[in-house]
């Protein structure tokens, strides 16, 4: 599937002095300090660092899942800090997609069930969504598991309905929070080739976290964070 025509702007992902501070037991905890990032469209990006660097709340600031406690974000030119919970929510449908290390898919529906709920969620008919989640699975190898439920299915197929759905509105922005945490090595490296192969199809800009150095160096772009900061951005 072809990405529908849209405005898709040279920096997709632009944060502008991000703090993100949480309050753990009374004591404010700094998880983020002084973001500032700029992604082009088509980038492909690791973002690595030890536990507690930042960078899963990177990703939900991004992802907006969670707002920033100071500092703006931009996604393909909106800057979200001005949308409303609705609204946050129908952009983020159309604009992000999500792989995450738990694959989050519903047990009582089919791999193509799955894969059509954004764009059941977007209102879309029902015949052009169950097309198009179609030809996604099938560019991610899974046409003849159509009708399987995920218990059906083995991780690295499960992962790779996850990606099929992230994938099913086109999104400019893919994000992955170690997406190949759970995967014995060979599909491991199975799913990595599949999500380089189809952001570079889809032209889509990708931001994954990861504690796998051999996978974060297969990507084009690495940064690293420490103390909620970024603190080497490599090539970027």
């Amino acid at each position: 599937m072809k990405r529908e025509k849209r405005n898709i702007v040279e920096d997709v992902i632009v944060l502008q002095d991000v703090y993100k501070v949480y309050s753990v037991e009374a004591q404010p905890v700094e998880a983020l300090q002084g973001i500032n990032l700029s992604v082009k469209n088509g980038q492909i990006i690791a973002v690595i660092g030890k536990s507690g660097a930042g960078k899963s709340t990177l990703l939900h600031i991004v992802g907006t899942i969670d707002r920033p406690s100071q500092g703006r974000v931009w996604l393909n030119g909106t800057d979200v800090s001005t949308l409303n919970d609705y609204t946050t929510s129908v952009f983020r449908n159309s604009t992000i997609g999500f792989v995450f290390q738990m694959k989050n898919l519903f047990n009582e529906f089919t791999a193509l069930e799955n894969v059509m709920m954004p764009g059941l969620i977007a209102g879309i008919p029902r015949s052009a969504v169950k097309e198009r989640a179609a030809q996604v699975l099938h560019s991610v190898g899974l046409s003849h598991r159509e009708r399987h439920r995920p218990a059906e299915l083995s991780g690295g197929e499960q992962q790779r309905v996850t990606i099929a759905r992230a994938l099913l509105m086109a999104p400019p922005v893919l994000l992955a929070d170690e997406p190949t945490g759970n995967l014995d090595r060979k599909t491991s490296l199975s799913i990595q080739d599949l999500l380089l192969e189809l952001c570079e199809s889809y032209t889509t800009t990708m931001l994954l976290v990861t504690h796998d150095l051999d996978l974060a160096q297969r990507l084009p772009h690495q940064i690293i964070m420490e103390d909620g900061m970024i603190i080497d951005r490599g090539n970027l």
